[in-house]
C-alpha cells in the first residue's frame, strides 16, 4: 500500500513538473512567436529605412527648408539620420537625436535646439512627423524634414518605431555572437560532387575565420540545403533556408540555368545572395538588387571575344558566323555577340541554332562552308564544339573558332591540332598562379578539403572573402540593409582567386572583363593572349 502511494506521489509530482515544463515551453513559444515583426511593423520598417510606403499607400513626400523644397521620401529616409537602431547619427555636422520608443516617450532635451520637451504619445508623434512640431507644440529644428503620408502609413511607421532597436527588429540569423548563412547546393543527383566540393570550401573558409575570432566577435554558421542542381528544387531549398532555417544571408548557392523564379523569390524575401556558383549570371533589367555575382556573364564574355576579333582583323572586314544551343545561357552569349558586332559594323553571315542533344556537326559545318566565315563563334556543349572542330578539319574549313573556357573546359585539349592552333577562348576567372592561389590552397589543405572542382570552389571561396569584407564594412550594428550597402561600396577588392571585384548601386557583377587564351595541346594548358579585356562600350 505504501509503495502504491509512493508511486502515486511520484506520478503526481511528475505531472506537476510536466505541466510546469509545458507552461515554460508555451510561454517561450509565445515569446518567440511575438519576437518577429508583424506585417504592419514590417511596412513601417520599409518606410523608416527606404522611404517607401508601398502597399497601395502612395508616395511619401518630404518637405525641407521650411517647405521650400519638396522631394520623395526615398531621398531623405529616417534611417540616414537616426540610424538603423534609432540611436542617432552625425549628419553634416548635426547630431540627430535617438528615436527609440523609450527615448520618444520620455522627457528629453533636444541636442539640436537645447529645448526640453514633454514625452511623445502616438498623436503628438504623428503631428511631429507630419507637421514638424515637437511634443510641446514648438517648431522642430529646420534640419528635420516633415513628411506627408497617409494615416495608414503613419500608423505603420509608429508601430515600427515601438520595436525599433529591440530584439524583434533584428534580422533572422543574426545574434550577438553568430551570423547564420545558407547555401542551396546539389548534395544529391548528378552534380552531387560539385555540391560536396563547394560545401567543403565554404566550411573551410568559415572555419579559418572563426578560428581567428570571427568578425566583431561573431562566428559564421553554415547551413546547407539540398537543391539537386534543378531549378524547382533549388527554389525549394532556398525557401527552406530562408523560411525554416532563418538564415541571415545566402552564399555560394549553385544557380541552375532557369533561375528566374528563384531570383524573384530572393527579391521578395529581401535576403542577399553573395557569389552564386553558376556557369553564367542571369541578369534581369534592372538587376536583382539582392544577388551579387562575381564573374562576368556569357554575354560580356562574347563581347570581349568580339573586341579581340576586331583587334585581330585590324579594322579589315571580317565575316562572322555563330552556332549556339537553344538555351538561356547560350542565348545570352548570342545577344552579347550581336550587340558588339553591330557596334563595330561587323557582318554576321550565318546563325545556326540547335536543340541540346540534337546536334549534327556534318550538317552544321556544311552550311557554314557555303558562307565562308573568317571566325566561327560556338556557344554550346563541349562535345558539340569538339565535333565541329573535327568536322572543320576534315572538310578543310579554315576559320578561327571562338568560345568560352566555361563551355569547352578540358575538351579544348581534345581538339585537332590544326584547329586548336586557331581556337580562342574567353577566360573569365583569374589565370592560375600559385602565388595568387596560395592562401586558398592553404585554407583547403588545413581543413583537409579536396580540390576536385577548382573552378566552382574558387568562386565559392571568393564569395566568402567578399562576404567577410562587407561584414567588416557594415560594423557591429549589422542588418541585411547594411550588408547590401556595404557590398555596394566594395571597389577593386582582391580575393586572390578571381579578378578584382567591384560592385555599386546599379552593378551586381563584380568582374566584367575576360582574358582571351589560346590552347596549348602539348602541355594541356591555356596560353594567355591578352591582358584582361573589359568589353568596349559604344562611344
Amino acid at each position: 500500500m505504501k509503495a502504491r502511494v509512493f508511486r502515486l506521489k511520484l506520478t503526481l509530482a511528475g505531472i506537476v513538473c510536466l505541466v510546469a515544463a509545458l507552461l515554460v515551453c508555451v510561454d517561450k513559444a509565445a515569446t518567440q512567436g511575438t519576437s518577429a515583426l508583424s506585417p504592419q511593423e514590417k511596412r513601417g520598417k520599409q518606410i523608416y529605412q527606404k522611404g517607401e510606403g508601398g502597399f497601395g499607400g502612395g508616395e511619401i513626400v518630404a518637405f525641407l527648408n521650411n517647405d521650400e523644397l519638396e522631394l520623395p521620401a526615398t531621398s531623405f529616409t529616417c534611417v540616414n539620420c537616426h540610424g538603423l537602431r534609432g540611436e542617432g547619427t552625425r549628419e553634416g555636422g548635426i547630431q540627430p537625436p535617438p528615436i527609440t520608443w523609450e527615448k520618444l516617450t520620455g522627457a528629453q532635451t533636444s541636442p539640436l535646439t537645447r529645448r526640453e520637451r514633454a514625452p511623445y504619445n502616438e498623436a503628438t508623434l504623428a503631428r511631429s512627423i507630419n507637421a514638424g512640431l515637437d511634443a510641446n507644440g514648438a517648431r522642430l529644428h529646420p534640419a528635420m524634414p516633415r513628411y506627408r503620408m497617409t494615416a495608414a502609413q503613419m500608423a505603420d511607421l509608429i508601430a515600427y518605431l515601438k520595436k525599433l532597436g529591440k530584439e524583434a527588429d533584428a534580422d533572422p540569423g543574426l545574434t550577438d555572437d553568430t551570423i547564420k548563412v545558407g547555401a542551396a547546393l546539389p548534395m544529391t543527383g548528378p552534380l552531387a560532387s560539385v555540391g560536396e566540393d563547394v560545401k567543403a570550401t565554404l566550411a573551410a573558409s568559415f572555419a579559418q575565420l572563426n578560428s581567428q575570432g570571427g568578425i566583431y566577435n561573431r562566428r559564421f554558421e553554415l547551413v546547407v540545403e539540398d537543391s539537386r542542381g534543378e531549378p524547382a528544387q533549388t527554389l525549394e531549398a532556398t525557401r527552406r533556408l530562408i523560411e525554416r532555417d532563418g538564415v541571415f544571408a545566402l552564399i555560394g548557392s549553385f544557380e541552375p540555368g532557369d533561375s528566374r523564379a528563384l531570383n524573384e523569390f530572393i527579391k521578395r524575401s529581401e535576403v542577399p545572395l553573395v557569389g552564386p556558383v553558376t556557369l553564367s549570371p542571369r541578369l534581369s533589367v534592372p538587376p536583382n538588387p539582392y544577388v551579387f555575382y562575381l564573374l562576368p556573364t556569357f554575354s560580356d564574355q562574347a563581347r570581349a571575344l568580339v573586341d579581340f576579333v576586331y583587334g585581330k582583323a585590324r579594322g579589315k572586314p571580317a565575316r562572322l558566323a555563330v552556332v549556339y544551343a537553344d538555351n538561356d545561357f547560350d542565348r545570352d552569349a548570342l545577344a552579347g555577340l550581336q550587340a558588339q558586332a553591330k557596334m563595330y559594323s561587323m557582318e554576321i553571315v550565318a546563325e545556326h541554332s540547335y536543340k541540346s542533344g540534337q546536334f549534327s556537326a556534318a550538317k552544321t559545318v556544311e552550311a557554314l562552308m557555303q558562307k565562308k566565315p573568317d571566325f566561327i563563334f560556338f556557344f554550346g556543349g563541349a562535345d558539340d564544339i569538339a565535333a565541329s572542330a573535327r568536322e572543320m578539319e576534315r572538310v578543310k574549313l579554315n576559320a578561327a573558332l571562338l568560345s568560352s573556357v566555361v563551355m569547352l573546359g578540358r575538351g579544348a585539349f581534345n581538339l585537332p591540332a590544326s584547329q586548336a592552333a586557331q581556337t580562342f577562348l574567353s577566360y573569365p576567372a583569374t589565370l592560375p598562379n600559385q602565388n595568387d592561389f596560395a592562401e586558398f590552397i592553404a585554407v583547403m589543405q588545413k581543413a583537409g578539403a579536396p580540390l576536385r572542382s577548382p573552378a566552382f570552389q574558387s568562386v565559392a571561396y571568393a564569395a566568402t572573402k567578399v562576404l567577410f569584407e562587407a561584414t567588416k564594412l557594415g560594423g557591429r550594428q549589422l542588418d541585411r540593409t547594411t550588408l547590401i550597402n556595404s557590398l555596394e561600396q566594395i571597389q577593386d577588392f582582391r580575393t586572390g582567386v578571381v579578378p578584382p571585384v567591384t560592385f555599386g548601386p546599379n552593378r551586381r557583377v563584380g568582374s566584367i572583363g575576360s582574358y582571351i587564351v589560346g590552347v596549348d595541346l602539348g602541355n594541356k594548358q591555356y596560353t594567355p593572349l591578352t591582358d584582361r579585356l573589359v568589353p568596349k562600350e559604344r562611344p
